[in-house]
């Protein structure tokens, strides 16, 4: 059995339990625990609302002039697979573990939020509001805060998924908080690549940001950049990339890593090495990584379910890349999952299928 299958059937089990994680106090906040469960719209207390997640409702408050942020889990979450269904449990799980982190050394993990207060079975998650916004520009430093901390939190044996636009925001001294952790797995770095061991070498903390966050914001370009431009984000961010890989690395051998793992590690360094070499490298792992980011979160938008108007947009450059890039893909290995096995007509069928279930499932 896979560990992602264990994982997910423990998950089940301890719900199933009614076991309860209870983490810090409401002591001093100046609301009771009934009075946060029964807090809506048009609560004395309530700034303003979010309904957007798809597994919690999320609430400003404002109690005896202090802000907070008030999580409220869903009914049911609207991702219907087991990770979506185990989110609210596998956030205060990781809440905890976070906790226990920032005790230990607040300043490497400053970039996380605190933990006000979390009751699973009472569905309440509480943490200080964060005056900030969504990251709609990026520079140099915020990539080192983003790679620093993902290196840091794999060091202690924490994966991160879904590094996604919505779980990442800035304030206005430039500095990045992370705030959602429903995603967020344990595993063991010194011996495994990710929360699925060593099963799915695809997946790193670095691709995570890409696949979630970095490309989609691409995609959608806001800032209307050329391709030039987008180019120099990218070499910004490769650059920032490879010297938290690089810490990382250091920091698994002094630790005495499989050499499996070191070794996946450096695969990456050196690649993004190369890249960064020349203009033509740099575009060439663009085109392989953008592919790769695109197809990744169009299955897991389809896989979850969940998808939007920007789920086709992603199938649409998939699709592109397939009908302009086939043999540039293939002769870098670009291709996964079984894609690798099939012909550039039954890519472009099996993609435009996708695209087809994407507009089924949109939300």
């Amino acid at each position: 059995m896979s560990m992602e299958l264990n994982r997910q059937q423990a998950q089940l089990a301890f719900v199933e339990s009614g076991e309860n994680i209870v983490i810090g106090t409401l002591d001093g906040v100046g609301v009771s625990l009934e009075a946060l469960k029964k807090i809506d719209d048009d609560s004395s207390y309530v700034v303003e609302s979010f309904s957007s997640g798809l597994t919690a409702k999320v609430y400003h408050l404002r109690i005896r002039g202090r802000d907070w942020t008030l999580k409220r889990k869903r009914p049911e979450s609207l991702v219907k697979n087991v990770d979506g269904q185990t989110s609210f449990l596998n956030e205060v799980q990781r809440r905890r573990d976070l906790t226990a982190l920032k005790q230990q050394n607040p300043e490497k993990y400053s970039h996380i939020v605190e933990t006000q207060y979390a009751s699973l079975n009472d569905g309440i998650l509480l943490s200080p509001w964060i005056e900030g916004a969504l990251i709609t520009h990026f520079d140099a430093d915020i990539f080192k805060q983003i790679f620093s901390t993902i290196s840091e939190l794999e060091l202690a044996g924490l994966f991160e998924w879904d590094f996604c636009p919505g779980n990442i925001l800035i304030d206005k001294m430039n500095q990045i908080k992370l705030f959602d952790f429903g995603y967020m797995y344990q595993f063991k770095p010194m011996t495994q690549f990710n929360s699925n061991g060593q099963d799915t070498p695809l997946f790193n903390g670095v691709e995570r940001f890409e696949t979630r966050f970095l490309f989609d914001y691409l995609l959608r370009n806001p800032l209307d950049l050329t391709l030039e431009q987008i180019l120099d984000l990218y070499r910004m961010e490769k650059s920032a990339a490879l010297a938290a890989y690089q810490f990382k690395r250091d920091k698994l051998i002094a630790g005495g890593a499989d050499s499996s793992v070191v070794e996946w590690v450096t695969n990456s360094i050196d690649q993004w090495q190369h890249a960064l070499e020349s203009p033509s490298g740099l575009e060439a792992l663009y085109r392989i990584e953008s592919f790769r980011s695109n197809s990744l979160d169009l299955m897991d938008d389809l896989h979850g379910k969940s998808c939007s108007p920007i789920t086709l947009k992603k199938a649409d450059q998939v699709l592109q890349y397939i009908e302009n890039d086939f043999d540039v893909l293939k002769q870098a290995n670009g291709f996964f999952f079984g894609d690798e096995n099939m012909s550039q007509a039954e890519l472009l069928i099996k993609y435009r299928g996708l695209k087809t279930d994407a507009k089924k499932y949109q939300l």
